[in-house]
């Protein structure tokens, strides 16, 4: 298992975010204090850093709720830019430095296995991939600039009244669960981050606090018969795979050519440059 470097789609990626994840029936095996020894030993050399994190859950029934608490393990890399959360019901890759799909894609599939040698699921009922893009471009003052960078499809509906609007967002849904489900949202922001640092990843650089446009993709499969097919990786990663070309289509669909050639495809400048 490894981590190859960073070799991002383009020079000067957006990316502030990468999930992928897959639930499974819950397994007793990761509700334990500690993790399996042998799924611990198989993390170690790439994600030595270890944290336990309980959550408490509240479940509404009839007389006095019923509280109950969930153990999830956290393996970090040394950087704590890539963190692996296994719980008794699902195994998620998170990372805020994207190395590529095939490197992404591949740490999964290697954790997969280790999750399958050593606690067996006894099935699959959820994949999901989650990308979220915080595109920047320095010297934008309004919110009909956009047009500019990324598709007119998707920031003409800001620009109804000459007065922007305070909060707008739109949301598109594609398929119906269950099945394949994407939900895509866009929106300029005017200033902040959607990806915060106070999270248990670090990110890689501090960015700006000024405007920026956000993509956010949700893409995840449910069987549509409702049945539970069996923790097989190479079903898992395939259908993972057909998730992230429908990531990377909406993404491709958004962007301008102005944004992929003065500001994608160029390096970013390190931190202290400029003026």
């Amino acid at each position: 298992m490894g981590i190859p470097p960073n070799t991002p789609p383009y020079l000067n990626d957006t990316l502030r975010y990468v999930a992928l994840e897959v639930r499974y029936p819950a397994t007793e095996a990761w509700a334990a204090a500690a993790p399996p020894a042998v799924i611990r030993d198989d993390l170690r050399p790439v994600f030595p850093v270890y944290e336990q994190s309980t959550e408490l859950n509240v479940n509404l029934v009839a007389g006095a709720p019923a509280a109950q608490q969930t153990v999830r393990h956290r393996f970090f890399t040394r950087d704590r830019l890539v963190m692996v959360t296994i719980g008794r019901d699902s195994l998620t890759l998170e990372t805020t430095s994207y190395p590529g799909w095939t490197a992404f894609s591949g740490t999964f599939a290697d954790l997969l296995r280790s999750v399958a040698q050593s606690a067996l699921p006894d099935g699959i009922l959820r994949v999901g991939v989650r990308y979220i893009d915080e595109i920047r471009v320095p010297g934008l003052t309004r919110v009909s600039e956009w047009e500019q960078w990324i598709d007119p499809r998707l920031t003409s509906p800001f620009t109804l009244h000459e007065e922007p609007p305070a909060t707008a967002q739109i949301a598109l849904q594609y398929g119906e669960p269950p099945g394949f489900v994407t939900v895509f949202r866009a929106a300029p922001v005017r200033e902040g981050r959607t990806v915060q640092a106070e999270g248990p990843l670090r990110v890689p650089f501090e960015t700006p606090d000024g405007p920026y446009f956000l993509l956010d993709t949700d893409s995840s499969w449910v069987d549509p018969e409702r049945q539970v097919p069996e923790f097989d990786v190479d079903a898992v990663m395939a259908t993972a795979n057909e998730l992230h070309l429908m990531c990377v289509t909406l993404y491709e669909a958004s962007i301008g050519e102005r944004l992929r050639a003065e500001v994608l495809n160029r390096a970013r400048e390190p931190e202290g440059a400029g003026a």
